[in-house]
């Protein structure tokens, strides 16, 4: 029963990635190809973070939520989900599958991009609540990206989104900072 499920559900994803894949545009190719070269070790997200500490110097002590946030999202991708779960890339699976941009050599589920990006986007959030629909709206293309660029299913993506807000969760915590500036 659970081996038929899981079959289920892992065909509902390719098909899920079939029909996201037929949708592309010379244009957005290019776009989701950089955002997603940005988003690599959470480097947009720690500029960010440093950028917003330098303009409100009140907030340097929420910089290092942001930090903490990325750290162990790919600690917890990297090393611990996706060696546990072992999950191929569509492009490993199934040939006709296209690639836009690199080919990750790390396995597929969950997204590590997504991880990083929905833990950064809730600490940024804390951290400058007054453009958080910016940083929510950044981390769900980042997200997206992976699944436009041929390098995770969705369910990957959802995965890792799930694991990054969990992550951003625990590291902002019930914290207040004092925002004045």
């Amino acid at each position: 029963m659970f081996a038929e499920a899981l079959e289920a559900i892992g065909r509902l994803d390719y098909a899920a990635f079939q029909w996201l894949r037929a949708h592309h545009s010379p244009l957005l190719d290019a776009f989701m190809v950089g955002l997603s070269d940005v988003a690599r070790g959470g480097a947009i997200w720690i500029v960010l973070a440093f950028l917003i500490a330098f303009l409100h110097r009140s907030r340097w002590p929420a910089v290092v939520h942001v930090l903490l946030g990325i750290a162990l999202a790919f600690v917890i991708t990297d090393h611990v989900a996706k060696p546990f779960f072992n999950r191929a890339r569509p492009f490993e699976s199934y040939t006709d599958a296209r690639v836009y941009g690199y080919k990750p050599t790390t396995r597929s589920f969950p997204s590590g991009h997504a991880a990083s990006a929905i833990a950064a986007a809730c600490a940024l959030a804390r951290l400058a609540p007054e453009a958080r629909s910016i940083f929510w709206v950044l981390a769900l293309l980042v997200a997206f990206s992976r699944v436009y660029l041929g390098v995770h299913y969705p369910a990957d993506v959802l995965g890792g989104a799930l694991l990054g807000l969990g992550i951003g969760t625990f590291v902002v915590g019930r914290t207040n900072w004092r925002l004045k500036d």
